[in-house]
Parts: C-alpha cells; sequence; structure tokens
C-alpha cells in the first residue's frame, strides 16, 4: 500500500509521463480488487491519494482517456472535480478553461458510451466548474 501512494504521488506530480501509465494500471487495478473484494482498504487508499494530491488534472486526463476500467474514470472526474475546487482560486485561468474544455469534449467525444455513470460525472464536473 505504501509503494501505491508514493507511485501515484509522484505520478501526479508529473515526475515522469511512464508513472502516468503506472498511475493509471495502479488505479485500474485497485479498483478492480473493490469489485471483487479482494482489497477494499488499499484500493480506498489508492483512490484518496488520488483526490488529495495537488494539481492531479494530467494524471486524471490520461485515466479518463486510456483506463479500461469505467471506475477508474469516474473516480479520475471526481478528482478533477475536488481538486479544481480545492484549486479555483490560484488555478490561471487557461488551465479553468483547459478543465472545462477537456470535460466538455470527452463527454461529446464519448457520447455513445455504455457507461452514461461516467459521462454524467464528467458532464456535471464541466458544469460546476463553468
Amino acid at each position: 500500500m505504501y509503494i501505491q501512494k508514493y507511485e501515484v504521488s509522484l505520478l501526479i506530480k508529473g515526475l515522469s509521463w511512464s508513472l502516468f501509465v503506472l498511475t493509471s494500471c495502479v488505479l485500474d487495478i485497485s479498483l478492480s480488487f473493490v469489485q471483487i473484494n479482494s482489497n477494499p482498504v488499499a484500493a480506498e487508499a489508492t483512490i484518496l491519494s488520488l483526490h488529495q494530491s495537488p494539481q492531479p488534472y494530467k494524471a486524471c486526463r490520461y485515466i479518463l482517456e486510456n483506463s479500461q476500467v469505467a471506475n477508474a474514470r469516474f473516480q479520475a472526474a471526481a478528482a478533477i472535480r475536488k481538486s479544481a475546487i480545492r484549486e479555483w482560486s490560484f488555478l490561471a485561468t487557461d488551465d479553468k478553461g483547459g478543465l472545462i474544455s477537456f470535460c466538455l469534449g470527452y463527454v461529446m467525444q464519448h457520447a455513445n458510451s455504455s457507461e452514461g455513470y461516467v459521462l454524467s460525472k464528467v458532464s456535471s464536473v464541466a458544469a460546476q466548474l463553468a
């Protein structure tokens, strides 16, 4: 569990692109454990780490664009929302607009997805930030 938190925090701070891939894998695996009730405590710790990280936007975008696990994409959208609301006062105007545009673009690009709860979360993030 400590290794997962360390990997996620490194990844979110943008230290390495390969770590972005690793974060997606860690989150996918953690959420898969929750789905099969294998290790929910470790999964929750990984998710909490993502939600509490400062400016996790690149990692969350990567997860949304590349993860095969719908719950991982949902949690990435939730982390964007939580972080953006927390950090809104010191985000640059371009960054604010970029987050909103990304969320709207994601919803449009995946409009035919069967995972409506993910799209609903991403669209609600865009609405709350706009």
